[in-house]
């Protein structure tokens, strides 16, 4: 029976080179991946070599069967699918190119669609926020707890606060990444 190991490791989708390397140095270090859900990680004990991971963002542009035969026709092993991420590994050995983006145009092409999907996560949090908001701020008017001008003033705080600690910390910071990314190949 192989051995197994589960690591709990959390990447969001701008991190996705650092993800990489971590698994590429796990496979280097004898955990081959095998699975991953969620901020879980499934390996399982191989030979220890160089191998080369690659993360690839497909959100249902092409059907799944397709998309993995182009990247299987070019000698690349697809590992597992999360969330329209796609894992790929390769040997070192037999990688002339060690990444999938080899060129400045495919690699734009997918930092750019990850901008879209940052964007379109970004959305619902802002309606839900304003929502919330509003429900609060009808509330306490409702039900006279306040005047109106604290009202108003006490649900801007609290709607700013929501989102600038939203956007400072996972969103903001992966889009200043994905630019910074972006950026680096001109």
């Amino acid at each position: 029976m192989t051995e197994k190991k589960t690591i709990r490791r959390s990447f969001y989708i701008s991190d996705f080179e650092e993800e990489q390397e971590f698994l590429s140095s796990q496979h280097n270090a004898g955990w081959r991946l095998t699975d991953t859900r969620g901020k879980k990680y499934f390996f399982e004990k191989c030979d220890k070599e160089a191998a080369i991971y690659q993360i690839d963002f497909n959100p249902k542009e092409q059907r799944k069967s397709e998309y993995v035969q182009l990247f299987t026709d070019f000698g690349w092993e697809f590992v597992a699918e999360k969330d329209g991420r796609f894992y790929f590994s390769k040997p070192a050995l037999q990688c002339s190119e060690e990444k999938i983006f080899s060129d400045r145009e495919t690699k734009l092409a997918m930092c750019r669609k990850n901008i879209k999907r940052k964007l379109v996560q970004l959305i619902p949090l802002t309606v839900i926020s304003v929502i919330i908001s509003c429900v609060l701020a009808l509330n306490m008017f409702l039900y006279s707890y306040f005047p109106l001008g604290i009202i108003f003033i006490v649900s801007l705080i609290w709607l700013g606060g929501l989102i600038l600690t939203l956007y400072s910390t996972k969103y903001l910071s992966g889009f200043f990444k994905l630019k910074k990314i972006i950026e680096n190949m001109d």
